[in-house]
């Protein structure tokens, strides 16, 4: 038994000094809409690149972020993100994700893998309708060409002839 005990330590020891360093990242998942409100910027985009640094002693990672879509916040085109590096989000630049952003002390931007919301979650939560003017622009169009040819119509004094319907 003394051996088997002596044998479950030095495993266990062993164990422990040969363990790499441990991060964890531990996310509280609430409604999109809180989540929304409470970040300063939310965008749909892609991540581009990212380059590992170190800031005060802490690993962090810069990711580059295309933004394809602005739902929150004055951003810009192309935005770097500041996350810690064992909580970034994964770098794939074929992937279109959303992020909440919070505004860093020295106006940069601050993002984690917390932060990572589907794209359609975050556009449905808070995006902009888009085409809106436009929309307008061709139903007005629309109702002017109508209603150019109904008066040009009545101006003539033209009625179909309908089968069925009576004669004036």
């Amino acid at each position: 038994m003394s051996r088997r005990l002596t044998s479950f330590v030095l495993a266990a020891l062993a164990t422990l000094v040969l363990a790499a360093d441990a991060y964890a990242c531990t996310c509280l998942r609430g409604a999109i809409d809180e989540r929304l409100d409470a970040a300063d910027a939310a965008v749909v985009g892609r991540i581009v690149a990212q380059e590992d640094r170190t800031l005060r002693g802490a690993r962090q990672r810069l990711l580059t972020f295309e933004v394809d879509q602005r739902v929150k916040g004055d951003v810009e085109k192309t935005i770097v993100v500041r996350s810690p590096a064992a909580c970034a989000p994964p770098v794939d630049p074929d992937r279109v994700t959303g992020l909440l952003l919070q505004r860093a002390p020295d106006g940069g931007w601050l993002g984690s893998l917390c932060s990572r919301v589907t794209p359609g979650e975050l556009v449905a939560a808070g995006g902009e309708p888009r085409g809106t003017v436009i929309k307008v622009a061709i139903g007005l169009v629309i109702l002017g060409l109508v209603l150019g040819w109904a008066f040009r119509r009545k101006a003539r004094g033209a009625r179909p002839k309908l089968p069925g319907a009576p004669t004036p």
